[in-house]
């Protein structure tokens, strides 16, 4: 089983995400595995996880923990693990970070492919790879 790991970064007086790869593929199946990371001045006082834009989690708990959960969560870190993905969760995930301050986010695109699309996708990728190597 393949495990999805991205990672957010936020670091300044208010919350300020720093980087983020803006799209993620995953097979169906498969473990989608987002982590954010801040770090705020003041601390954040919440910390949501949002899927198009729909609160799915806030702090340390999931809205519904049959789908996945919170596997890490301090002051400057939330990890949101999604169990066995389907195509339904495909779409934009927003780590949101709220302190006393302001508030700061980022978001990823996760896209859901079957398992002849991720193949198909790699076929086409090295395809292209050896298209472009020298023959000796």
């Amino acid at each position: 089983m393949r495990v999805l790991r991205h990672f957010l970064h936020l670091v300044a007086v208010v919350p300020e995400v720093i980087d983020g790869a803006p799209k993620q593929f995953v097979v169906v199946g498969n473990e989608i595995q987002l982590t954010c990371r801040y770090n705020t001045s003041p601390p954040a006082s919440e910390v949501q996880w949002l899927k198009d834009g729909i609160v799915i989690s806030r702090n340390a708990s999931m809205e519904n923990a049959s789908r996945g959960n919170i596997t890490h969560f301090n002051e400057s870190l939330v990890q949101l693990t999604v169990h066995s993905s389907t195509p339904q969760d495909a779409g934009n995930f927003t780590c949101l970070v709220i302190n006393s301050v302001d508030n700061s986010s980022d978001t990823t695109e996760i896209v859901i492919q079957g398992l002849l699309n991720f193949f198909t996708s790699l076929f086409y990728y090295f395809s292209s790879l050896l298209r472009k190597t020298p023959n000796y």
